[in-house]
């Protein structure tokens, strides 16, 4: 069971039927070039591997209970008519999750990096545990953004440590929110000594990258500075009561 916070709950629509079963292509007009990653990947084309788990990651509904839901003026939604919703949805793209699955266990069969990342962050929302055990094979092997969702998860975990390493690969990989998550970690002291100036700094990454929050926290921390309003207004930022670094 969950509870989400959200401006828009939006779910994933199908555009059509699944093309593809492990015994015969369907081919139409539209999914020829489906079609045509199913067979690369089925010889061992990593690329054609990476774009099926994409596209059907991106179409396929992964049903998740809500137990609570608000819109953005604090107003409850409707819990019952969004895991119906959710759950028809699952339904309607039923094959298209089972072709992710089986591309799934054949990426991480082979420890792709893709594939590990993939099945992590679809796991974050249910078992973080089991998430940050492929999510951090994963970010091993130089995935930015399984980097970025390890570090979160073990920061939710409770091991500083663990999250601030994840983190701070994230960072180095290049992943906008990481300077973020690592000035928290540099300015409470998590899984690292507190240090005032390296959270500024890598805040200040996060805000050249456009990362709201971090512009946000930037401008209150550098108020004279107009390249982080002008960065706000352009993004549209209101500011935050959330602070991170103390003044």
């Amino acid at each position: 069971m969950k509870k989400i916070v959200s401006t828009t709950i939006a779910l994933a629509l199908i555009a059509g039927a699944a093309i593809y079963a492990q015994s015969k292509i369907n081919v139409t007009d539209n999914n020829r070039q489906i079609a045509k990653w199913e067979s690369l990947a089925e010889q061992g084309d990593t690329a054609a591997m990476h774009r099926l788990i994409e596209f059907y990651d991106e179409n396929s509904i992964q049903y998740v209970e809500v137990e609570e839901a608000y819109d953005a003026y604090g107003n409850e939604l409707p819990v019952d008519d969004i895991n119906l919703s959710n759950k028809n949805d699952a339904e309607q793209t039923k094959l298209y999750s089972e072709r992710l699955n089986y591309w799934l266990e054949k990426g991480i069969a082979i420890n792709d990096p893709v594939a590990l990342a993939t099945k992590g962050m679809r796991l974050y929302y249910e078992d973080e545990s089991e998430a940050i055990f492929y999510l951090s094979k994963a970010a091993d092997g130089g995935n930015a953004q399984a980097a970025l969702f390890c570090g979160s998860a073990c920061l939710n975990q409770g091991n500083g440590e663990e999250a601030f390493k994840y983190l701070s690969t994230a960072y180095r990989l290049g992943a906008p929110s990481a300077g973020w998550h690592l000035a928290m970690c540099y300015s409470a002291g998590i899984g690292t000594e507190v240090n005032r100036e390296k959270a500024i700094e890598v805040m200040r990454h996060a805000a050249i990258l456009n990362y709201p929050e971090a512009v946000s926290e930037m401008r209150r921390i550098e108020p004279g500075n107009k390249v982080w309003q002008h960065k706000a207004d352009s993004l549209e930022i209101d500011s935050l009561d959330f602070q991170i670094i103390s003044k």
